[in-house]
């Protein structure tokens, strides 16, 4: 996996969701009846940064990059206990995604990515 590859967001969301999931915002967007509030979009940049974030440090040897990549995966495995105006659950909500199913999903794709590079690297 290449340091420099960046996932957009609707990328991410189709991994990490599922390519048969159809989100609220891309329903509504494409609907017209219905348009994202500005805290919704700011909600949605959060998110989007965080699954960035969380894919580009995943395996990098950039303490930078391994800094923040702990600190997307605090924010988005801290659960309930953590509830906030920006916390992981209530951006989740706000935009109309399970926050448990995307994040079971993200915690599979790191461990699967994971041992895919360990295996690998035993060959």
């Amino acid at each position: 996996m290449s340091e420099g590859f960046q996932l957009t967001f609707d990328t991410a969301v189709e991994r990490f969701v599922g390519l048969h999931q159809v989100l609220p915002c891309q329903f509504f967007d494409v609907s017209g009846g219905h348009r994202l509030t500005g805290e919704q979009r700011l909600m949605l940049a959060l998110l989007a940064d965080a699954i960035n974030v969380y894919q580009r440090g995943v395996l990098s040897r950039n303490t930078r990059k391994c800094l923040l990549f702990i600190d997307a995966e605090r924010w988005i495995t801290a659960g309930a206990k953590s509830r906030h105006a920006f916390s992981f659950d209530t951006v989740c909500d706000a935009l109309g995604i399970n926050p448990s199913m995307l994040r079971r999903r993200m915690l599979v794709w790191k461990h699967e990515l994971r041992s895919n590079v360990r295996t690998r690297a035993a060959m």
